[in-house]
């Protein structure tokens, strides 16, 4: 296993400590190790590294925090305040959250099976929640399902029959991306009626696309390709920025773009790289684990990812690479899902599908499925309130359930 010294490939998943120091990371991601403030003149910050070398770093290439940091001192406060009001000022603003569907229960406060949603035809593969949680989509050998969770009805479309794989909403709600076992992605608008519109089709790489995530800002896609690549590209146009090899994607495939978007995250649960967007470079790299696994998972602020190990579930703190915690199972576990706070996982396994917690490993809750077979697609709605899994032996069963109300 390799250490991460730095914190560079935390920086903007979560908000940044202060850590101007004994270790500072800039804006760019660039980290500076045991470095020690010298002063503060011409706009620049001095550094003393621990070899004894100076290094000058403008201050509009700090973070709030950093800069909050050198304002409190008197000496330093009439120099770094203009800075610090730019990059507050520049700091982009926080999407407004959606307006939660309500899902009618017989019984709010009570946990369990809500809703299923059976397939006429051949099962289902891919599970996605719209933004407001109203709907769910996933894939069948050729068509597109929709399905209205409040209403327990589904509306079909039907597609080529190559497009079974995986599929996303962007974030802003207004778009559903599909990709299919030959690399292709079909674009549709969706609306606030859950009506789909054909947009676009893009053929991005050679390869089923195992996972497909979308920037904040809805203009960069991540997709994962197996058996080994993931692509950096441009939404509305398809262009290609990047592609990163070197990755074994057969089980595990996993992506995360950072908060505001600068950065992203894609892990095999074997090893994991952050990306500049901007640059589209590979920052840094980190060895999680000799194998992949059967699944991977990243958690919404990046400082987590979550591997499948047979029974087990193995939890790998980012900023350090070590092991954190253990999930102890008794079954193979297939597929698995962070809740949108990090503090919940939920995984599928044969028959069930299982809450856990997160920081110690916990298995906290069992929901039974439906049908029989090995449950290979789990999610989260966006207030965290359900999840959803498809199960049965081949896959014609999407069950809906919701959580226990948490105090």
């Amino acid at each position: 296993m390799i250490r991460i010294v730095s914190l560079s490939i935390l920086l903007a998943f979560a908000v940044c400590p202060t850590v101007l120091g004994r270790t500072w990371t800039d804006r760019t991601g660039k980290s500076h190790v045991e470095a020690e403030l010298v002063t503060v003149r011409g706009g620049k910050a001095y550094l003393e590294k621990a070899d004894g070398t100076v290094s000058a770093v403008p201050l509009q290439r700090l973070s709030i925090k950093d800069l909050a940091y050198l304002a409190a001192m008197p000496k330093y406060e009439s120099q770094v305040k203009p800075f610090l009001t730019q990059e507050a000022s520049s700091q982009p603003s926080e999407p407004a959250s959606p307006t939660m569907a309500t899902i009618d229960v017989e019984t709010p406060s009570a946990s369990g099976s809500i809703r299923q949603f059976r397939s006429d035809r051949w099962g289902y593969k891919g599970l996605a929640f719209s933004s407001d949680g109203a709907y769910l989509v996933s894939l069948g050998s050729n068509n597109l399902i929709v399905m209205d969770i409040n209403a327990s009805t589904k509306t079909e479309y039907e597609i080529d029959s190559g497009m079974r794989s995986s599929l996303t909403f962007t974030p802003d709600g207004k778009r559903l991306i599909a990709g299919s076992h030959d690399g292709n992605v079909l674009v549709w608008q969706f609306g606030d009626d859950g009506q789909l519109t054909p947009e676009k089709q893009f053929s991005i790489y050679q390869g089923e696309i195992k996972s497909i995530v979308v920037s904040p800002d809805n203009q960069h896609v991540l997709t994962i390709h197996a058996p080994s690549v993931a692509c950096l590209w441009q939404l509305d146009t398809g262009k290609v920025l990047a592609r990163y090899s070197d990755f074994a994607f057969n089980s595990g495939a996993a992506a995360r773009f950072s908060r505001h978007g600068g950065l992203a995250m894609v892990s095999d649960g074997r090893v994991a790289a952050v990306i500049d967007i901007d640059t589209a470079n590979i920052l840094q790299r980190m060895s999680l684990s000799r194998g992949s696994g059967q699944f991977a998972a990243v958690s919404p602020d990046g400082s987590l990812i979550a591997t499948g190990r047979i029974y087990d579930i193995h939890y790998f703190q980012t900023q350090t690479g070590a092991q954190s915690a253990t999930g102890k199972g008794n079954e193979t576990l297939w597929s698995a899902a962070f809740s949108p706070d990090g503090n919940r996982l939920l995984s599928g396994g044969r028959e069930n599908v299982k809450l856990w917690d997160a920081e110690t490993g916990a298995m906290l809750q069992e929901f039974a499925m439906g049908d029989g077979g090995y449950v290979k697609y789990v999610a989260f709605s966006p207030d965290g309130i359900h999840i959803a899994a498809i199960g049965g032996p081949i896959g014609k069963l999407v069950e809906v359930f919701r959580l226990p109300q948490r105090r």
